[in-house]
C-alpha cells in the first residue's frame, strides 16, 4: 500500500510540473533513499519523506521553501524486562505534529498496548505495553509503520520506526515427576526425577507428597533436576498411587511463580508379606489311606514348592495351584510303620515371595493329625512239606499282633483243602489243618493268605498282595505201572501205541538184523526192564538181536508200589529172498522197500560220495513217509514245519507231528508259551545223521519290548524245558536245527538274562533299579527264593549256608528227602532247611566242618559258593595255581579250581577291580544271580 501511494503521488507531481514548466531532467530515486530530487528550470524540490512533492505557486514567483523535511519518530520502551504482572510505559515521539496515528500502525512484538494519548498536539505520543501472557523471548521490539501517519502538511510518512528491545518472561515454571521403579517392595526405593521447564528458586522436599512413601536425599546440581528417593511405607498394598508437585512455592529466574500441582506417574506399592493358613482334611490317618491339605496364601504367590514343607511322619505329593497360586493342595501319605498322635506340616514362609517379590517370613504349622499306620504282618508255616496221599499237615499262621476278621475264606491251599482254624492265644497264633487232594502230583504249593482281609485293632490291614508259606509237595497220584510213549528203532507198531494196550506187533524186512526199545513211564518214579535187562524211562534200550521170523519183546513196568505191567512185542522179520533178494545181514545198507515189494532201492548214502536224490517230498497234514536218502519237507497247517535233508537217515523215515493238549502239566515255572506243544516222533530210535530244521509260528504281539521268542525242547527225565540254541526269528516265525526228536514249544525268554518269562513275575518294594532285579524277580517266580511277609527282597542281606542250600535245590528241582543228617549242630537246622540239606550233604554239594559240624546260619562265602556250584554241576574242581583274579592269593586252595571254572563258564564273575573277594558273605542277589547263571548254563 505504501508504493501504490508513493507512486501515485509521483505521477501527480509529474503531471503538474509538465503541465507548467518545461521539462530538463528527472533524476529518479534509487528504492533506498529517503526523497527524490526533480531539477526543474530555475528551482529544484525535494520529495518529502512520504513521495508527495512540495511544488511552488507559480514559476513567476521564483523559487521559495516548502515542507521536504522527512517525518521522523522514536519508539522508547520504559522497561526492558516484563515478567508476569508488569506493564511498561512506551513513549512515541515524531519529529513534528502528526496526524492519522493509530495502535494500528503499532505492531508489538509479545505484547498488547494500551490507548495512545498525546498531550503536546500530536507530537509525543503515550502508551502501556503489558506483555502477553505464557511467553518468553528475549527479542521483541515494537515497530512503528509511518505510512499512514501524516504531518501537519498532510505529508505521509514512509518507512518504519524500531524501539528498545525488551524481554519478555511471563511464562510460570511447570515440571514433570517421574518415579523410576513403578513397582515397589520390600527394601525397595526407587530414584525420583524432578525436571522443571527452566532453574528455579524456592522448591523444597516439603513442596511434595508421596503418597504410601517417604522422599528423602533432596539434591541438585543445576536448579532444573532435581532427584529424591522414595521408600515405601511398610505393611501396605496399594495399585494406585502418586507423588504431588505444589508449584506455588517454585519461582523461576524471571520471579515468575509457579501454580497448581503436577502428579507423577502411578506407582503400585506391595510391602506386606505374604501368610497362609494349612487345613488338613482328615485329622487321623492308617495304613493306605492319604487325605488332602490345603494351604491358603494371604496372596498369589511364587515359589512354593515342597521343599518349603516340613512333614511329619509323612510325606507330601502332587503339590498343585487351581488358581493361579492363592490357593494350593497337596495330598499327604503317612509314613508306613508309625504310631504317632502328635504330628503337624510346618511351612517355612522364607521360600515364598508374592508377585511383588515379598518374601515371607518365619514358620507357621498346621494343626495337629494323627497316625496309625503300623500293619500286622505273618509267617505261614507248613510243617509237612511233602504231603503224600492219606498224610495232613498243621499249618501254623502267626501274626505281629492280635487280628481280626480272620477265617477260612482269607486263605487258599493249591492243591489242598484247609479246616479247623482256631487261635490259640487271643488272635495272635492260629493253626489250620491242610489236606492234599486227590490224585495230583504237583510240586511248589503254598498256603496263601490275602493280606487285605486282616486287620490289628487300629483297622490296618495287612496291605496289599499275599502272604505265602514255605512250599510243599503234594503227591497223591497212586503208583502207575503204565508206559506214557512206546517206541521201536524199525518198524511201525500195529496198533499205535496207548498205554492201556499192552500187546503189538511189528513186520522188519530182512536186513533189519537188531533194534532198539525206547519206551517212557507215566510215573516218574517207576522202573521198567526190557528183555529182563534194565532202561532208563525214556532212553533207548541195547540192541535186541531179530531172528527171521518172530520175536517177542517184553517190556515190563515196575511200580513204586512194586506192582508190574507187562508190555509185549512181536517183531516178524521177514526172510531173505522176500525181501533182500540175498543182501547181506549186517543191516548197514539202511535199505528198504517203499512200496513193500520186492525190489530194492538204494539210499544214495553210503559212505561212498553220491549225489542224493533232491526231489523234495512235501506234506500238509502232519505225517510223512520218505524213502531213504530222500529230502521232504512236513507241515501241520502253518504252525510248524519240518525239513527233512536229504540223507539225514539211511532208512525208510516215518515222521508225525501232534499237537500235545492239556499242557498245563508242561508248565513247570509259569513259563510263557508262544506256540501250542508240539510232539515230534519218527520210527527211527537213532539221533538224525544230519540236522533237520523246525520251523515254528509264533505270535510276536505277546512279547513285550524287553523279550524275544526261542524254541525250547522238553528234557522227560529232569522235567525241564531247554532251549534250542541260535534260533533265528524272523518276522512271526523262528526256526531251530535238532538232531533228535521229542516235545517241542516256542517260548518267550528275558533278552538279557535269556531266561524265560513268567506269567506273573514277583514284585518288591525295594528292588527297583537294582543291578540284579531281572534276576531276582525270575528266580523268586520260579521259586528258586521267597521274598519277606513286608513286601521287600533285601537284595544286600547275607545269605546263610542252610538258606543257600534251600535256594540250590529250589533251582535243581530235587524233591527226594536226602541222607539222615549227623552233623553234631543238626538241631540249629531249622525244619524249612533241613530235607535241603539233606540233599546236598547227599549229593556231594556241600559238606560239613572237621568238628563234625554244618553251621546252617554262618554266613556262606564266595569261595564256598563256587565249590558248591561246581559240585552242582557234575564239574570235577581241578587244581589251579591261579584262578586269573587279581586277588588269587587269597583264594584258598580248594576254592581256586572252581573260581575259575566259575569265572570261564560265566557262572560268577569278579567284584571292582577284577577281585573275587573270596572271604566275603554274598549277598541274597549274588546268590540268585549265581544259581540263575547255573540254571540256563545247565539248561542250554
Amino acid at each position: 500500500m505504501y508504493h501504490v501511494k508513493k507512486i501515485w503521488r509521483l505521477f501527480l507531481c509529474l503531471i503538474i510540473i509538465a503541465g507548467a514548466l518545461p521539462l530538463t531532467t528527472i533524476n529518479k530515486a534509487s528504492a533506498s533513499d529517503e526523497a527524490a530530487a526533480v531539477q526543474t528550470a530555475g528551482s529544484v524540490n525535494t520529495l518529502a519523506s512520504d513521495g508527495a512533492a512540495s511544488l511552488a505557486e507559480s514559476p513567476s514567483q521564483g523559487t521559495s521553501e516548502s515542507d521536504t523535511e522527512p517525518l521522523t519518530a522514536t519508539v522508547v520502551v520504559a522497561k526492558d524486562k516484563l515478567v508476569i504482572g508488569d506493564s511498561s510505559t512506551v513513549t512515541i515521539t515524531f519529529s513534528e505534529a502528526v496526524t492519522g496515528f493509530t495502535i494500528a500502525d503499532l505492531k508489538v512484538g509479545n505484547g498488547t498496548l494500551g490507548p495512545l494519548t498525546s498531550s503536546d498536539d500530536g507530537i509525543t505520543w503515550v502508551a502501556t505495553l503489558v506483555p502477553s501472557p505464557n511467553s518468553q523471548a528475549k527479542d521483541n521490539v515494537i515497530t512503528l509503520d509511518l505510512a499512514d501517519v501524516k504531518d501537519a502538511s498532510g505529508n505521509l510518512g514512509a518507512g518504519t520506526a524500531k524501539s528498545n528491545n525488551y524481554e519478555v518472561d511471563t511464562r510460570r515454571p511447570s515440571a514433570t515427576v517421574m518415579v523410576a521403579d513403578d513397582r515397589l517392595g520390600i527394601d525397595q526405593t526407587s530414584l525420583v526425577t524432578i525436571t522443571f521447564s527452566e532453574a528455579v528458586t524456592g522448591f523444597k522436599l516439603s513442596d511434595m507428597t508421596a503418597e504410601n512413601g517417604i522422599l528423602s536425599e533432596f539434591s541438585t546440581s543445576d536448579n532444573i533436576t532435581y532427584t529424591a528417593k522414595l521408600t515405601p511405607t511398610s505393611g501396605i498394598n496399594a495399585t494406585n498411587n502418586v507423588i504431588t508437585l505444589a508449584l506455588a512455592g517454585v519461582i523461576d529466574k524471571a520471579g515468575n511463580p509457579g501454580t497448581g500441582t503436577i502428579d507423577s506417574n502411578n506407582y503400585e506399592i506391595d510391602t506386606r508379606r505374604p501368610t497362609a493358613t494349612i487345613t488338613i482334611a482328615n485329622s487321623k490317618l492308617m495304613a493306605g489311606q492319604t487325605t488332602t491339605v490345603t494351604f491358603t496364601f494371604s496372596e498369589v504367590v511364587m515359589g512354593f514348592d515342597l521343599y518349603d514343607l516340613t512333614v511329619a511322619n509323612g510325606t507330601l505329593s502332587n503339590l498343585s495351584s487351581s488358581d493361579g497360586g492363592k490357593m494350593w493342595s497337596a495330598t499327604l501319605t503317612p509314613a508306613s510303620g508309625v504310631q504317632e498322635k502328635t504330628n503337624a506340616i510346618k511351612l517355612d514362609y522364607t521360600g515364598v515371595a508374592d508377585l511383588a517379590g515379598n518374601a515371607g517370613v518365619g514358620t507357621i504349622n498346621s494343626a495337629n493329625y494323627e497316625i496309625d499306620t503300623v500293619r500286622p504282618t505273618a509267617t505261614i508255616v507248613v510243617a509237612d512239606n511233602e504231603l503224600k496221599k492219606g498224610e495232613t499237615s498243621l499249618v501254623t499262621i502267626t501274626f505281629s499282633e492280635a487280628v481280626s476278621d480272620f477265617n477260612l475264606s482269607s486263605l487258599t491251599a493249591s492243591n489242598g483243602t484247609l479246616s479247623n482254624l482256631t487261635s490259640i492265644d487271643g488272635g495272635r497264633t492260629w493253626n489250620v489243618t491242610l489236606m492234599p487232594k486227590a490224585n495230583v502230583n504237583a510240586a511248589d504249593n503254598f498256603v496263601t493268605l490275602d493280606n487285605s482281609t486282616v486287620h490289628n485293632a487300629a483297622g490296618n490291614s495287612l496291605g496289599e498282595g499275599v502272604t505265602k508259606s514255605n512250599p510243599y509237595t503234594v503227591d497223591t497220584v497212586l503208583p502207575s505201572a503204565a508206559l506214557s510213549h512206546l517206541t521201536i528203532s524199525s518198524g511201525t507198531l500195529s496198533p499205535a501205541f496207548v498205554p492201556e494196550t499192552t500187546s503189538y506187533t511189528a513186520n522188519v524186512p530182512y536186513a533189519v538184523s537188531s533194534l532198539k526199545v525206547n519206551a517212557t513211564t507215566q510215573d516218574s518214579s517207576a522202573t521198567l526192564t526190557v528183555n529182563g535187562s534194565p532202561v532208563a524211562s525214556g532212553q533207548p534200550s541195547q540192541d535186541i538181536s531179530l531172528s527171521v521170523g518172530a520175536n517177542s519183546i517184553k517190556v515190563v513196568v515196575i511200580a513204586e508200589d512194586q506192582s508190574t505191567k507187562t508190555y509185549t512185542i512181536s517183531v516178524t522179520r521177514a526172510n531173505r529172498e522176500t525181501n533182500e533178494g540175498g543182501s547181506s545181514d549186517n543191516g548197514s545198507s539202511g535199505s528198504g522197500s517203499s512200496n513193500g515189494g520186492s525190489s530194492s532201492v538204494s539210499s544214495g548214502c553210503s559212505t561212498t560220495p553220491v549225489i542224493p536224490n533232491d526231489n523234495k517230498i512235501i506234506s500238509t497234514d502232519g505225517q510223512l513217509t520218505l524213502p531213504p536218502g530222500k529230502a521232504g519237507e512236513v507241515r501241520l497247517g502253518d504252525a510248524i514245519t519240518i525239513s527233512v535233508p536229504a540223507c539225514a537217515t539211511k532208512q525208510e523215515l516215518k515222521l508225525a507231528i501232534q499237537k500235545v493238549t492239556g499242557t498245563h502239566q508242561f508248565i513247570t515255572h509259569n513259563e510263557i508259551f508262544l506256540s501250542p506243544v508240539f510232539e515230534l516222533s519218527k520210527n527211527v530210535p537213532a539221533y538224525f545223521d544230519k540236522p533237520v530244521t523246525l520251523s515254528f509260528a509264533f505270535d510276536p504281539a505277546s512279547l513285550k519290548s524287553n523279550q524275544t521268542a526261542a524254541v525250547f525242547y522238553y528234557d522227560e527225565a529232569k522235567k525241564i524245558w531247554i532251549m534250542v540254541p541260535a534260533g533265528r526269528v524272523q518276522e512271526n516265525r523262528i526256526a531251530v536245527t535238532v538232531d533228535h526228536f521229542t516235545k517241542f514249544a516256542v517260548l518267550a525268554i528275558d533278552q538279557v538274562t535269556g531266561l524265560t518269562v513268567v506269567s506273573n513275575p514277583a514284585e518288591f518294594a525295594d528292588i527297583s533299579g537294582h543291578w540284579a532285579e531281572a534276576s531276582i524277580k525270575q528266580a523268586a517266580s520260579t521259586g528258586i527264593v521267597t521274598g519277606y511277609p513286608d513286601g521287600t527282597f533285601k537284595p544286600g542281606k547275607t545269605v546263610t549256608r542252610a538258606e543257600f542250600a534251600v535256594m540250590l535245590i529250589n533251582t535243581l528241582g530235587l524233591k527226594k528227602t536226602g541222607a539222615e543228617l549227623t552233623f553234631i549242630d543238626s538241631a540249629s537246622i531249622g525244619a524249612w532247611a533241613h530235607h535241603a540239606v539233606a540233599q546236598v550233604v547227599q549229593l556231594g554239594m556241600m559238606k560239613g566242618y572237621e568238628n563234625g559240624t554244618f553251621r546252617p546260619n554262618a554266613e556262606i562265602t564266595r569261595a564256598e559258593i563256587a565249590v558248591t556250584i561246581t559240585n552242582a554241576v557234575g564239574q570235577i574242581s581241578k587244581d589251579s595255581p591261579e584262578a586269573g583274579f587279581a586277588d588269587d592269593s587269597e583264594i584258598p586252595d580248594w576254592a581256586k579250581g572252581s573260581a575259575e571254572f566259575l569265572k570261564q563258564t560265566g557262572i560268577m564273575q569278579g567284584k571292582d577291580g577284577n577281585r573275587f573277594a573270596p572271604q566275603e558273605a554274598a549277598t541274597r542277589a549274588e546268590a540268585v544271580t549265581v544259581l540263575l547263571n547255573m540254571f540256563v548254563l545247565e539248561g542250554r
